[in-house]
């Protein structure tokens, strides 16, 4: 039974149970150094981040600043494995789109307050590794952009994967 119909009937305490499952699989590959493997495990964790972000329901038993963790971090691991991988692209892309996803949870006012908060609290991961990525590519960290307020110089282009 695949991932995606297992976590079709869980609830988000079950859903970030899985997500542990799975990232924590992804983890043990990816220090056994098997990429292919923890990118596998990794891809996922993604899926069901989405599903615990993006569920809507009114029996959500997982606080806000977990669920965007999950979703940040899954992010975040994805775009490690991408880097290895040797598709630097794709992972700038994987990053900037959790990234855009937290600005745009922070700017939207139909957003609860308790994820808006936990939107501003995560930003700061996904901008940190954006920057990390382009200082890795370009060699010289990306200062201009140091001081712009979050959010303001990246795209906000649509991505047309899991993210």
């Amino acid at each position: 039974m695949s991932t995606q119909s297992r976590t079709t009937e869980l609830s988000t305490s079950a859903l970030l149970a899985e997500w542990r499952r799975l990232t924590h699989a992804g983890n043990d590959a990816r220090q056994a150094q098997c990429v292919v493997h923890a990118f596998s495990w990794h891809e996922q964790a993604l899926r069901v981040a989405h599903r615990l972000l993006f569920k809507h329901t009114d029996s959500i038993d997982v606080p806000d600043d977990d669920r965007l963790a999950a979703f940040v971090v899954a992010h975040l691991n994805l775009a490690e494995c991408l880097e290895t991988l040797d598709q630097p692209s794709s992972a700038a892309e994987c990053l900037q789109c959790a990234h855009n996803r937290l600005k745009s949870i922070m700017e939207n006012e139909d957003e609860s307050q308790s994820m808006r908060i936990a939107a501003c609290h995560h930003i700061r991961y996904t901008w940190a590794a954006l920057n990390e990525h382009e200082t890795r590519r370009s060699g010289t960290p990306n200062t201009v952009d140091a001081l712009l307020p979050t959010g303001l110089h990246w795209s906000t282009a649509q991505s047309t994967s899991l993210h």
